[in-house]
């Protein structure tokens, strides 16, 4: 029984400090980030335990930038897990290092070289196997990396658009209950973001270092769309541009989601893949390759740099997502401004 309340607690820190991870910090910075749960996962005493969650903590700080403080943790983990007594656990910890080691660390070498070493057969083959397929998904995307229609889109989002906003929804001690990303749809203040948000509490909502208050306007559970009112807004805000029919062509238009500003600012560059349900791409959900997890919420972008869709759901290997059209929340904007 406490060995699952442990983990809760571990995972539930985890995920309280990365949306504010930053690209810009340093190793320092982001050891003393984790520095309290690397504290507290090193002083559990089941070696499994131990290591799965040393090694989940550095797969965390890997998925920030610089990586290199992730891969010394990482590192650690796979010395602890030599002290597992059971050879089939022991593999299975090791597994996950390598994995995440090529994965989050870009690390495929020694990724590779851990995999090699498992004494589970059926491990070490399953690992072997998925760090290839982790190279060559590496590999296509660097081959995609030469197009200039997604070398435009890379360089529209060097400097992350202004109208970028985080949500929390907050209880009455104010702690986090949930976390999204958002952006500003309207210079007045209504900012877009996914329902699932809210979960009863308060709504506070960052934007450019400044934090605000919100009101929730409308709530659509079955389309996963909450518009939200910003309090005590003195000026006008950087609002995103809503296309009423966005020009998405199957496998050409080249989109992007960014996630930030309060966090990790990640920029996806991806294919518009195909509208969902039969309907055309300014009608229905649509599908998108450059989506990753933790961006719900974020905004789709073209590459005049306008919101075509809304992230509402990612694929568990982040390979791709699904948005909400622009045409959508234009019509749940303008009837909320009438």
């Amino acid at each position: 029984m406490q060995r699952p309340i442990r983990m809760m607690a571990l995972l539930v820190g985890l995920l309280l400090i990365m949306p504010r991870m930053s690209w810009g910090e340093t190793h320092t910075a982001i050891e003393k980030r984790f520095s309290a749960l690397l504290e507290q996962a090193r002083s559990i005493r089941d070696k499994e335990e131990q290591t799965q969650s040393v090694s989940g903590i550095g797969k965390m700080m890997c998925q920030s930038f610089p990586k290199e403080p992730g891969i010394r943790v990482l590192q650690e983990a796979l010395t602890l897990s030599r002290a597992i007594a059971s050879p089939l656990a022991r593999a299975m910890q090791q597994y996950w290092i390598a994995v995440s080691l090529a994965g989050e660390c870009g690390e495929i070498e020694e990724a590779i070289r851990i995999a090699r070493s498992i004494d589970d057969l059926s491990q070490r083959v399953n690992a072997i196997q998925t760090i290839e397929k982790i190279q060559k998904e590496a590999e296509k995307e660097s081959i995609n990396l030469v197009r200039p229609e997604e070398e435009e889109m890379r360089r529209t989002l060097e400097q992350a658009p202004p109208f970028l906003v985080t949500v929390e929804n907050v209880d009455g001690e104010g702690s986090v209950k949930s976390f999204a990303h958002g952006f500003i749809a309207d210079p007045r203040g209504y900012v877009l973001t996914n329902a699932h948000l809210d979960k009863g509490g308060s709504i506070r909502v960052m934007h450019l270092g400044k934090e605000y208050n919100a009101d929730v306007t409308r709530r659509l559970g079955s389309s996963d769309i909450l518009l939200l009112r910003l309090q005590r807004v003195s000026r006008p805000l950087p609002a995103a541009t809503l296309p009423d029919r966005p020009e998405l062509l199957q496998n050409e238009t080249v989109v992007g989601t960014v996630c930030g500003p309060g966090g990790d600012i990640r920029r996806r560059v991806g294919i518009f893949e195909k509208s969902l349900n039969g309907g055309q791409a300014f009608s229905a959900d649509f599908q998108s390759d450059g989506i990753q997890q933790g961006c719900s919420g974020a905004p789709l972008l073209n590459l005049k740099r306008e919101v075509v869709g809304m992230v509402y759901s990612v694929s568990p290997n982040d390979r791709f997502g699904f948005a909400k059209p622009s045409t959508e929340l234009r019509k749940i904007l303008e009837k909320a401004l009438k």
